[in-house]
């Protein structure tokens, strides 16, 4: 193993570790690490409509609202979360099923932390 410093370690604490697979280029890499999410994609169409309804959605009402599947948003949305953009709510609301389903809303800009 190598002593040779990762990149990622210095990224600050609210900011995880970036969210791309081991065998993926550094330029996946670098552009997992970008903040905003980049545009025309699953996860800033998310980040849009999360944006859109600052008391929060559930990933049931973020699947309806954008037209995707619930698993797959909530795949994104938990991307999001893993990079400071998006927070779970103290609030549940009731699912399709009858189960109760975390609200999630987007952070604030006011209170995003810069990575850099």
């Amino acid at each position: 193993m190598s002593d040779q410093a990762n990149f990622f370690d210095a990224l600050p604490p609210a900011f995880p570790r970036p969210v791309a697979r081991r065998t993926d280029p550094g330029t996946s890499w670098a552009a997992a690490r970008l903040t905003e999410p980049r545009a025309g994609t699953n996860r800033a169409r998310a980040l849009a409509v999360l944006r859109e309804h600052p008391d929060g959605l559930t990933d049931y009402e973020l699947a309806d609202l954008t037209g995707l599947q619930q698993n797959s948003v909530g795949k994104r949305r938990g991307e999001l979360r893993d990079v400071g953009l998006v927070r779970a709510t103290n609030l549940q609301r009731r699912a399709p099923s009858g189960a109760w389903a975390i609200v999630w809303q987007a952070v604030p800009a006011n209170e995003l932390v810069s990575p850099s």
